[in-house]
């Protein structure tokens, strides 16, 4: 019987995720506007022919993959549409890199750097990877202090694949609900355009 009652369980919560997808963007839109969720979004479009070459002083932006004009745009239009479906922000956490920060800065004129956000393929070190990876996923299954509010979080791909299984490109959002110490539920993804 308790076998039983956990398939169930199971397949009720994969079937949120894929309920909100197939009405389109607006259910989720609407999640995202009563507050209390980590919104995980992946940086804006970047210049594919810069690389991260010399990350010795994270604040030096020419060494890095940086927004492309494009990205810079897509980043104030997220920003806009934000604001325009009343989607209320709280804290907004970022990556150190420059196309994360330029990110947060072009669409809601603030954030907060954190080391726990740091890309994963430049951290050689296996301990230090699984600490980031830890760390994200406690950031997901955390509550914003003000429910009425929603936690931002501007980060990498690979961070989040490797932390919630979830992949999204460039400028993709992915919604979470935190559960505190149970976890976290992946609501479903956005695309920029979606907004």
């Amino acid at each position: 019987m308790p076998s039983r009652f956990i398939a169930l369980l199971l397949a009720a919560l994969l079937f949120i995720p894929a309920a909100l997808a197939a009405e389109g963007p607006a259910p989720l839109i609407e999640e995202m506007q009563a507050g209390g969720l980590v919104i995980y979004w992946r940086h804006a479009k970047t210049d594919r022919s810069q690389r991260d070459t010399d990350l010795s002083d994270i604040n030096r932006c020419e060494t890095q993959r940086n927004l492309n004009a494009e990205g810079r745009r897509e980043a104030r239009r997220v920003g806009q549409a934000f604001e325009r479906h009343g989607i209320p922000v709280g804290d907004v956490l970022t990556s150190d890199f420059c196309r994360n920060r330029d990110t947060a800065e072009l669409a809601f004129g603030r954030y907060e750097r954190l080391d726990g956000l740091f890309n994963l393929p430049a951290t050689r070190d296996p301990a230090r990877r699984e600490r980031l990876v830890s760390a994200l996923r406690e950031m997901l299954a955390t509550p914003p202090a003000d429910a009425a509010e929603n936690t931002v979080i501007v980060g990498h791909n690979l961070n989040l694949r490797a932390a919630a299984n979830v992949f999204v490109d460039e400028g993709g959002i992915a919604v979470f609900q935190p559960l505190g110490g149970d976890g976290f539920r992946h609501l479903g993804s956005l695309r920029p355009e979606d907004l």
